[in-house]
């Protein structure tokens, strides 16, 4: 959802030097990009800067044309994975990290601790049902990880869940696989990640749209010019390794960052995996809950304009499809915003209709043959401690929860390969045979880690829902 703030806040005490990798880049370059202005001018990520100064090779995803796949599973693996796997469910819930669902959980790269940006160490608290809304706009984003330190989030931001809070999700990491190392793809906000799960890029937008940037009362996207986003601008090279390095500098760079911004009507037309889908007669549909924020393909004009927006439909529709035998291959699923897990709303709730649906997924025929990925799709403005590799101008952002479930995901597995949304993107392409969209998703982890095919199909597991809490 979108965050109300894009707060600037005070540059503080530099923490370790291992966390500060990030910034020693930008001190090695501040002085030869200081005099860049921003102009109307007109496949790898690599990780993290090194200590040597380098950069990224490509800071925008989206020029990289035509990118090839970079190194994934083996050609067995990837063999066994079109084998015995037919349907994929992207599962997209709301506004949590890894810390904040999992910090506690054995053998994962939790904390008990965490640092704030005046350098003190807290001892991360036991959450409730219903946290406040924290702020997780792109520049949020760019604070709380602050070069790679992890220290600047909302002080009360320090929780974390128990077993007994969340003990269905617990449950499903114990069985399937849990993803210790998966990030959103950028810094936030909601309606950007999202878009990124269709695209593997944004078109430059960082935003939502904010007040006195909409054209109506509500927002409409591509059926209303009249509405901005904030958005990068057109950059040089030399402009874009500014920004990089600005973000770098975390709370002491934000201002600049945004102030580069300009506003523009988001309404695109970048390519997605459902052209690609559409393109190679795969099926897809994308099953979309009440939420004014999560509209991502009313933000692509050839598909909101055209045949394919058929294609978006009610979440209701999921389970329809799912009992009447017309599951696609390919499923973007989000629910409502009262189930999204999204603060200040009950996680017990969210939790309850997340187990209705994978109960009735596990319990129809289409379990044998079915991947879903449940992933949260930004930081929520919670914390985490684990720093994010900065690939490009857009994050990666602080870590989010991912399970993998599927009969033959590995049994009660933890996997600590680097992932993000473009990951189920590899994952999707790779299943199914498809190329890649951008730099992101071409380079990125195919996900295939998380599966052993010459296992056993795993069982159904089949849970209960939970008495929640009584609302305040």
């Amino acid at each position: 959802m979108a965050s109300g703030t894009l707060r600037r806040m005070s540059p503080t005490t530099p923490p370790a030097p291992q966390l500060r990798m990030r910034i020693g880049t930008a001190l090695l370059l501040s002085a030869a990009l200081a005099a860049c202005v921003f102009g109307k001018s007109g496949s790898t990520p690599s990780p993290s800067p090194s200590p040597s100064g380098a950069i990224p090779k490509y800071l925008e995803p989206a020029e990289v044309t035509s990118p090839t796949a970079g190194p994934g599973s083996s050609a067995q693996q990837i063999a066994a994975a079109r084998a015995h796997i037919d349907h994929i469910v992207f599962l997209t819930k709301e506004n949590r990290t890894f810390d904040n669902l999992f910090a506690r959980f054995p053998g994962a790269d939790g904390a008990t601790q965490g640092t704030k940006c005046d350098g003190t160490t807290v001892t991360l608290q036991r959450a409730v049902d219903r946290e406040p809304d924290y702020g997780h706009s792109f520049t949020d984003g760019i604070t709380a990880v602050d070069g790679g330190a992890m220290n600047c989030f909302n002080d009360g931001a320090y929780v974390t869940y128990e077993r007994a809070d969340i003990p269905n999700y617990w449950a499903y990491a114990k069985r399937f696989v849990l993803a210790d190392h998966f990030f959103s793809s950028v810094y936030g906000p909601t309606g950007i990640e999202h878009l990124w799960t269709f695209a593997s890029q944004s078109d430059r937008l960082v935003d939502h749209e904010r007040p006195g940037q909409l054209g109506s009362a509500r927002r409409e996207y591509c059926d209303d010019p009249l509405e901005t986003a904030f958005s990068f601008p057109h950059m040089t090279r030399a402009e874009q390794e500014k920004m990089y390095l600005l973000e770098n500098e975390g709370p002491a760079g934000v201002g600049e960052v945004r102030a580069s911004w300009v506003s523009r009507w988001p309404c695109l037309d970048v390519k997605v995996l459902p052209d690609l889908l559409d393109q190679h007669g795969i099926s897809w549909k994308e099953y979309r809950g009440d939420n004014i924020w999560v509209q991502p393909l009313r933000m692509v004009r050839h598909v909101r304009f055209s045949s394919m927006y058929r294609n978006v439909v009610s979440d209701e529709r999921f389970l329809q499809d799912l009992h009447s035998g017309h599951l696609p291959a390919v499923s973007w699923l989000t629910p409502s915003f009262a189930d999204s897990d999204h603060p200040p709303e009950s996680i017990c709730e969210g939790e309850n209709w997340s187990v209705d649906i994978l109960n009735q997924i596990m319990s129809s025929p289409y379990w044998s043959s079915t991947a879903v990925v449940l992933t949260w799709d930004d930081f929520g403005g919670f914390y985490d401690h684990v720093p994010p590799p900065h690939l490009d101008l857009y994050g990666l952002g602080p870590r989010v929860p991912t399970l993998i479930i599927s009969p033959w995901a590995k049994r009660g597995s933890i996997d600590h390969q680097t992932m993000e949304f473009a990951s189920v993107l590899r994952f999707i392409e790779t299943v199914f045979n498809l190329p890649p969209l951008t730099s992101r998703d071409a380079q990125t982890n195919d996900m295939l880690s998380a599966f052993d095919f010459s296992q056993q199909p795993q069982a159904p597991l089949i849970l209960k829902q939970r008495t929640c809490p009584p609302k305040p």
